[in-house]
């Protein structure tokens, strides 16, 4: 048996990318929580909104891959957001698909968690520096297509 060396553990912990990423999401989601608060969403419900609003209608196999989802996964949130009276689900053009669209209380619910989110995106932005803030969603999205032909 292989004895525990504390000084590769302790590297894993500090370069681990999968621990470092979660744990800066958990974070970031917290953040952008307390200024969703009073919009009744969560960050990750709101999210879903933006991309139902700008896909306008897509399937959930779409945004599942866009989320990087399962589609059980992305079926429960989605479910949620239904059963609110946020989002419809219809049948698509074949039995096995089906498409997400927005309802009008779903289109007034983001257009009032806009603000909020603006205000969420200003403290990041403030406290991180906007340049930096871009440089690091072009390094995320670079690191997502490096790591979705793994």
């Amino acid at each position: 048996m292989a004895s525990l060396d504390q000084t590769d553990v302790r590297l894993c912990a500090q370069n681990c990318a999968a621990v470092n990423i979660r744990r800066a999401s958990r974070a970031i989601t917290r953040l952008y929580g307390q200024f969703m608060a009073a919009t009744g969403l969560e960050p990750t419900q709101y999210s879903l909104l933006v991309a139902c609003s700008l896909t306008g209608g897509a399937t959930v196999s779409k945004l599942a891959e866009a989320f990087v989802l399962e589609r059980s996964a992305l079926a429960r949130n989605l479910a949620v957001l239904e059963k609110r009276g946020l989002v419809k689900v219809k049948a698509g053009d074949d039995r096995r698909t089906r498409k997400i669209a927005l309802t009008a209380f779903g289109e007034a619910t983001l257009a009032n968690a806009l603000p909020h989110w603006r205000e969420a995106q200003s403290a990041v932005e403030t406290k991180f520096g906007a340049e930096r803030l871009q440089r690091l969603l072009s390094e995320l999205r670079a690191l997502m297509d490096a790591t979705s032909s793994v």
